[in-house]
């Protein structure tokens, strides 16, 4: 499954259990510095598509953008505009801001829509994740000190690190980590929540001993976000 921003480059692509096969950092204009996990290797998984409409060309690094060829290093076509003059006079510009443009074509650039205050925030799957890490008050570069998995599989039932439930409410990841105060925290992620798309949440411990709480076993109380007053960290905005 793809992970993409808001403009649909790809950020991650995972699997049907939510575990990351490849993912990407970008710098300003494109230039893709990209993470492949050891399995992916070992199955030579790659993923070729960037900006929207480009496809990564190993040969060249250059970007395959259907009609022209485009350079992520310096952000400009290698090839002028096919119209030449009649495109404006600089005939190898992109665009003029990645983070709002797009060129899917090489051919004429477009401005995203920009989201109201009022529209649900489109997330990747990283994002939730963080912003569920931020409400925990958990540092975003630290390790999960456990996690587990919920599901129905019959054949898991009683497996390490899997917990069996036959609601799909509850199915997916959890990943447990210890504040600055050495208060247990927990972030999930639900994938297959038959009332909502995937999301990501933190929860903190109902009683009256934080350092030592079961989130396993024990009900937690989510933390909601003070500028929303919900809980859920959405990605995906409804697709895959």
């Amino acid at each position: 499954f793809y992970q993409c921003d808001h403009l649909g480059t790809p950020q991650e692509l995972t699997d049907h259990e939510g575990r990351i096969a490849w993912s990407a950092s970008y710098k300003a204009w494109g230039e893709a510095k990209q993470a492949i996990s050891e399995a992916g290797r070992k199955a030579g998984f790659r993923n070729p598509i960037r900006f929207q409409g480009q496809y990564f060309d190993d040969e060249t690094g250059l970007h395959y953008n259907r009609y022209r060829y485009y350079d992520p290093v310096a952000g400009r076509f290698v090839s002028t505009d096919p119209i030449k003059l009649e495109g404006g006079f600089n005939t190898h510009v992109y665009a003029s801001n990645p983070t709002e443009w797009t060129d899917p074509l090489g051919l004429s650039s477009k401005k995203n829509n920009v989201q109201s205050p009022s529209t649900p925030v489109c997330r990747n799957r990283r994002q939730a994740l963080n912003s569920a890490k931020d409400l925990a008050g958990i540092p975003r570069s630290q390790q999960a000190a456990g996690q587990w998995q919920v599901g129905n599989d019959p054949r898991r039932r009683g497996s390490k690190n899997y917990v069996y439930s036959e609601n799909p409410a509850e199915f997916g990841r959890f990943y447990e980590y210890a504040d600055a105060t050495g208060a247990r925290k927990v972030v999930v992620e639900h994938t297959s929540d038959p009332r909502r798309g995937p999301h990501a949440h933190a929860g903190e411990a109902k009683g009256s001993d934080p350092r030592n709480y079961d989130f396993r076993n024990q009900r937690y109380q989510k933390i909601d976000d003070p500028k929303t007053g919900d809980h859920h960290a959405d990605y995906g905005c409804g697709q895959n």
